[in-house]
C-alpha cells in the first residue's frame, strides 16, 4: 500500500530545470548551475501538476472529530448544514458496523469531509468488509479529500442523484484500498434522472492488493472508476493499480459508459489492470459514450500475476460504441502481449481521432469502427522507458524514435504533457515530452571527452 505521488520526481526535475539546460564545459560553472538548479527544484512543493496542490483552508464552519468519535461521524454528517467542513484528525476510524450505523450519507449539498493534516494515508476509514458503502453521495458540491478508504464490501464511494442530477462533486487526494467492487461508482437512480454532471476525480490512488483480490466476488466485478450516464466528468492525475482477478475479467481502471458523454481522462497512471481506460462497452448508444478526450496517460502492464491470469491484460485503451472520441498522446506499454491490443476501437458506432499515441502493441480496428490515425507509433520497445513495472513511462533518451516524431495538433487538444510541461512545435509521440538531461555534454552518459578539468 505504498503511496506513489503522481507525477514522479523526474517530472518535477524536468519542469524546474528546463530553463537552465545548456551545454557547459567548465566544471566550476557546471557546479554553480547545478546547485542553483536544485535550489529552484526544491522550492517547489511535491507534485508538479497544479491540480494536485493542497486544497485551500476551509472558509465556513468546521467540526473536528477524532478516531474515538468514529461512531458519531454518520450523525455529524447528517446534521451538518451546507458550507460545513468536517475535519478528521489522524488515525484509524472503525466503520465496520454496517450500513445502518456506519455508512456516511451526504444528502445536504455543500458539505466537505477532509483530514486536518492533509495526509491521506494518516486518516483511514476502514469498513473491514462489514459495511457495503463507506461514502454515499446524493447531493451537489460535496468534497471528499485527503483521507483513505479501506475494505468496503461494495463501493467505497458511490455517487447517485436523488431523482435529479448532482454536480460540482470533488474527489481529491483520496486513497482507496481493496474495494469489494468498483472503487468509485457513479450511476443514475432508478428514475434515470439522477445523473452526475460537471464533477472531478483527481490526484487520488485506487488500488487492489493481492490480499484484497481474495475478497473480490461475482466473476471479478471490480475496477477503479466506473461511471454510467455521467456528463462532463474530469478524471485527472490519479494512480490506479492492480485490478485483475484469478477468476473473471475485471472492469477497467477508468470506465465511462452507458450513455456517458464529454469525459476528459488525462494525466493518469494505470498500472497492472486487466483493462486500462474505456469509453463504452458493447454495442449500442445506450452502452456507449459520446465525445470526450483521453490524453497524456501512462498505462503499463508488467505484473507476472496479471500475465498468467486467465484473462491476462486485455487492452490499454478501448472504445466501444464511442462516437467522436479523441485519443491523444497516451503511452501504453506491456511487457507481455495483450489479449487484444494496446488500443482498440470497436463497432460501427465508434468514430475517433487517434493521434500521437506510443504503444508496444497494435492499435486495432474491430467490427466496422472508423478512426483517423496520425502520428502513432505502435512498435515501442520496453527498453525505451524508465520503469514500466512501476508505471514510469518517461522516455529515457533524446535519440529514441518517439522524440519529435509526432503530428502537430490543434491548440488546446494536448498542449502539455503528462508532467504538465509545454509541448514544442515538434511534439514527441506518447504522453511524455522528453526532458533533456541537465547538461548537454554527455556527462550523464559517462562520456567526459568534451570536459575541461584544467579549471581554465
Amino acid at each position: 500500500m505504498s503511496r506513489i505521488t503522481s507525477p514522479p520526481l523526474r517530472g518535477e526535475v524536468k519542469r524546474t530545470l528546463r530553463p537552465y539546460i545548456v551545454p557547459m564545459r567548465n566544471h566550476r560553472l557546471r557546479t554553480v548551475a547545478l546547485i542553483c538548479g536544485f535550489i529552484l527544484l526544491f522550492s517547489y512543493s511535491a507534485g508538479a501538476q497544479e491540480a494536485c496542490r493542497p486544497l485551500a483552508p476551509p472558509t465556513g464552519g468546521t467540526i473536528t472529530l477524532g478516531p474515538s468519535q468514529a461512531s458519531n461521524l454518520r450523525d455529524t454528517i447528517a446534521a451538518a448544514s451546507s458550507g460545513t467542513t468536517i475535519l478528521l484528525e489522524d488515525g484509524l476510524y472503525d466503520l465496520s458496523c454496517g450500513d445502518t450505523n456506519c455508512r456516511l450519507v451526504f444528502n445536504t449539498p455543500g458539505i466537505t469531509l477532509r483530514s486536518v493534516s492533509g495526509n491521506s494515508d494518516a486518516v483511514i476509514l476502514d469498513a473491514d468488509y462489514g459495511t457495503n458503502e463507506l461514502i454515499s453521495i446524493y447531493a451537489s458540491d460535496i468534497v471528499i479529500a485527503d483521507l483513505s478508504l479501506m475494505r468496503a464490501y461494495d463501493h467505497p464511494i458511490h455517487i447517485t442523484g436523488p431523482g435529479a442530477p448532482v454536480s460540482g462533486i470533488l474527489i481529491h487526494n483520496v486513497h482507496i484500498i481493496d474495494p469489494g467492487q468498483q472503487g468509485i461508482k457513479l450511476n443514475p437512480d432508478a428514475s434515470g434522472l439522477g445523473t452526475t454532471e460537471d464533477s472531478t476525480i483527481e490526484c487520488s490512488e485506487i488500488e487492489l492488493t493481492d490480499q484484497g483480490r481474495s475478497h473480490i466476488r461475482d466473476n471479478c466485478y471490480t475496477g477503479g472508476i466506473d461511471g454510467h450516464q455521467t456528463s462532463n466528468l474530469l478524471v485527472r492525475f490519479n494512480r490506479i493499480e492492480g485490478f485483475w482477478c484469478d477468476d473473471g475479467l475485471s472492469e477497467h481502471g477508468i470506465h465511462l459508459w452507458r450513455a456517458a458523454s464529454g469525459t476528459i481522462v488525462e494525466g493518469n497512471t494505470i498500472l497492472d489492470c486487466a483493462r486500462g481506460i474505456g469509453f463504452g462497452l458493447g454495442y449500442g448508444t445506450s452502452n456507449g459514450h459520446s465525445g470526450g478526450i483521453i490524453r497524456n496517460n501512462f498505462i503499463a502492464a508488467a505484473d507476472s500475476g496479471l500475465s498468467s491470469s486467465p484473462d491476462g491484460f486485455d487492452n490499454g485503451i478501448s472504445l466501444e460504441s464511442a462516437s467522436n472520441a479523441q485519443i491523444y498522446h497516451n503511452t501504453v506499454v506491456s511487457t507481455f502481449a495483450p489479449r487484444s491490443s494496446s488500443i482498440e476501437y470497436r463497432w460501427n458506432l465508434t468514430t475517433a481521432t487517434i493521434s500521437n499515441n506510443l504503444t508496444t502493441h497494435s492499435i486495432l480496428a474491430r467490427d466496422g469502427a472508423t478512426a483517423g490515425l496520425t502520428g502513432n507509433n505502435s512498435a515501442a520497445d520496453t527498453s525505451w522507458f524508465f520503469d514500466p513495472s512501476a508505471g514510469d513511462l518517461h522516455i529515457k533518451a533524446s535519440n529514441l524514435p518517439p522524440v519529435d516524431a509526432g503530428t502537430a495538433l490543434g491548440a488546446g487538444l494536448a498542449d502539455r504533457d503528462f508532467d504538465d510541461l509545454d509541448r514544442d512545435a515538434e511534439p514527441d509521440v506518447g504522453a511524455d515530452e522528453f526532458g533533456y538531461p541537465i547538461f548537454l555534454d554527455d556527462f550523464e552518459s559517462g562520456d567526459l571527452a568534451s570536459w575541461d578539468f584544467t579549471g581554465g
